[in-house]
């Protein structure tokens, strides 16, 4: 028996609507996507900090510095548990855990807390000289010292040498480096006596003593 074209053509077209609503998007939900690619929740993180210009970065990733207005906007971070890392010169590093929602965006507020000291390292040349800080007497080179971040005087000084002057400014960052050179002082040179004077004090002496000693046996001889 040999079934009409159209029967078939009916039947095929049925079969692709009945696939299309039905099997299609069951085969869609439970097939594995092959393109590699992953969606990932992301959110944004809203940094106060104090002072401005503090660095931050999250999980080791610079993410910015915290401007004028006090405030760093970090927008595209994963939703979850980040690690985030505060720092600026002179000041305590400060890190802490910040978890980032799906929707809404993370607000934390980070305030260093500033350094009071630093490293100050001084050298010289020739060494064992004596080290004032601040008109403070500090030992002799070379010596490390702990000083207050800020600028500070330096003067080296050595018996037969012209005194060394310097000014560095301490920060807590990195240690500071001072290194002077001492001249040596020129000897004064020791005057020495003319011979025609010396040749006439010596006579006159000579002559003084004669005299006195003629004088002394005269008064012997009375």
């Amino acid at each position: 028996m040999t079934v009409p074209l159209t029967t078939k053509f009916g039947v095929g077209f049925v079969s692709l609507i009945f696939f299309s609503l039905l099997v299609a998007p069951v085969l869609g939900i439970v097939s594995p996507d092959l393109s590699g690619q992953v969606y990932q929740a992301t959110g944004s993180l809203h940094v106060d900090g104090n002072p401005v210009g503090m660095e931050i970065t999250i999980d080791g990733r610079v993410a910015g510095q915290v401007g004028e207005s006090g405030v760093l906007v970090i927008d595209s971070v994963p939703v979850g548990e980040h690690t985030l890392t505060a720092s600026h010169p002179d000041y305590f590093t400060k890190e802490l855990v910040v978890n980032v929602p799906d929707g809404l965006p993370a607000e934390v507020r980070v305030t260093l807390e500033k350094e009071s000291q630093g490293t100050l390292i001084i050298e010289s040349t020739p060494p064992n000289v004596q080290v004032y800080v601040d008109d403070l007497y500090k030992g002799v080179t070379p010596v490390t010292l702990e000083a207050e971040i800020g600028s500070h005087d330096v003067l080296l000084r050595l018996a037969g040498y012209k005194d060394w002057r310097t000014e560095v400014t301490v920060s807590a960052e990195t240690p500071a480096q001072v290194s002077g050179s001492l001249e040596p002082v020129a000897a004064s040179p020791v005057p020495t006596p003319k011979a025609g004077s010396g040749l006439f004090s010596s006579l006159l002496i000579t002559g003084i003593c004669c005299i006195i000693a003629c004088y002394m046996q005269q008064g012997r001889g009375r």
